[in-house]
């Protein structure tokens, strides 16, 4: 018998007086089964029998077609307001004056996918190996991250480079459009960019011979780094041919490529560099990050101790100052260490590790350490004369 016959049988038996448990037993039912359909039946709909849908009348986490449209509306916006990131925490950032009713992240992030509108990257895959932290940044200005972007091509007017610095903390940033990507212009951005940010403790950069000096002298060390030493604060090269090391200065690259330069068109060199000032701007003030809860740059700024004064002159003659010069590495097979082209064998126990090298000018003295341990030490003897800089043009 099939299901709807077993309804009006069971119904039919009631009516004629028969008791419920005798009825649903005999037809192989039970209780909550009859007692359902006996109050659908005395309901005196037509259609009684059939089975109705279990989906709820309403969803209270289902998005209104009007709130969706307001969330492709605002995505499209802030598509085209220049600068301005798109991801889901943005877009809710932007709705909180619109509505108080603001739709979850997950469900902004389900109407971008329902609307084709995502844009997918490649994640990150740990190696596991562990890095040193170092150093530990709970403040601005503990350590900023430096870069260089380029070159890149100007339709009307040539090549340009980008020197890029950002504070790992707050995210505050300078953007230093260049000719060239020399030590010179490395050096121009580094006192723009401090005279803005503050000077930090630590200066995080990647191991290119403009940041570096020459392999052929390198314990003379060059421009940047003996600069660094004059100002008290401490280098650190990253692992070569690792640049995601410098995590932070590396994503706003992308942002600075996306949002900034290929986002509008620059009349010359001159034009760009105007714009630069405006995006630094916007992003210090209006780009809000969920990893500084919701705030901007300037708004998780903690301040600055240390300022580079605005009429800081190099001195004509840089000697080498106290302080230190710190690389991370990546120990391989060969347990050679390179410190600015210069070879050292390691110990077995730090084969397939990274090490800190730190290079104390005041000691003339290396050290290498693992798991914060110092597992040798090295004599490091440095040239006593002074950098000639009578005809550097900053």
């Amino acid at each position: 018998m099939s299901e709807e016959k077993l309804k009006n049988e069971a119904m039919r038996r009631y009516e004629q007086g028969e008791p419920p448990k005798d009825i649903y037993t005999s037809l192989g039912k039970g209780k909550t089964w009859f007692f359902k359909w006996l109050k659908r039946f005395k309901s005196g709909d037509s259609n009684w029998a059939e089975e109705q849908s279990r989906r709820p009348h309403t969803s209270p986490k289902k998005i209104d077609s009007a709130m969706e449209q307001t969330v492709i509306a605002t995505r499209d916006q802030l598509v085209n307001t220049l600068y301005a990131p798109i991801g889901a925490q943005h877009i809710c950032w932007e709705l909180q004056d619109a509505t108080d009713k603001l739709p979850s992240l997950a469900t902004i992030n389900r109407v971008i996918k329902r609307n084709g509108l995502t844009r997918k990257r490649p994640r990150y895959q740990a190696k596991g190996v562990k890095y040193p932290i170092f150093p530990i940044v709970t403040a601005s200005n503990i350590l900023h991250q430096m870069d260089n972007v380029g070159p890149r091509y100007l339709k009307n007017d040539g090549r340009f480079y980008a020197i890029n610095l950002i504070d790992a903390y707050d995210r505050r940033v300078r953007v230093n459009p260049n000719r060239r990507q020399n030590k010179d212009a490395i050096v121009v951005g580094m006192l723009r960019s401090w005279e803005y940010l503050g000077l930090p403790d630590f200066l995080q950069m990647d191991n290119t011979l403009s940041t570096q000096g020459s392999h052929r002298h390198p314990h003379s060390f060059g421009l940047v780094i003996r600069l660094c030493l004059h100002l008290g604060i401490q280098p650190i090269f990253i692992p070569i041919r690792e640049p995601w090391r410098n995590a932070f200065v590396e994503r706003f690259n992308d942002d600075f490529d996306k949002c900034f330069f290929r986002s509008q068109f620059f009349k010359n060199f001159k034009h760009l560099c105007d714009q630069a000032v405006n995006y630094e701007l916007f992003h210090d003030t209006k780009h809000r990050y969920s990893t500084l809860k919701g705030h901007t740059p300037q708004q998780h700024c903690t301040g600055i101790k240390r300022r580079l004064l605005r009429n800081f002159k190099i001195p004509e003659k840089l000697a080498i100052t106290p302080g230190h010069i710190h690389l991370i590495r990546f120990i391989r097979s060969s347990r050679v260490l390179d410190i600015f082209g210069e070879k050292f064998t390691m110990p077995m126990d730090v084969e397939y590790e990274y090490v800190r090298a730190t290079i104390d000018t005041a000691k003339e003295k290396l050290f290498i350490c693992h798991d914060d341990q110092i597992v040798k030490e090295l004599d490091y003897p440095l040239p006593k004369t002074a950098m000639d800089l009578s005809e550097l043009e900053l």
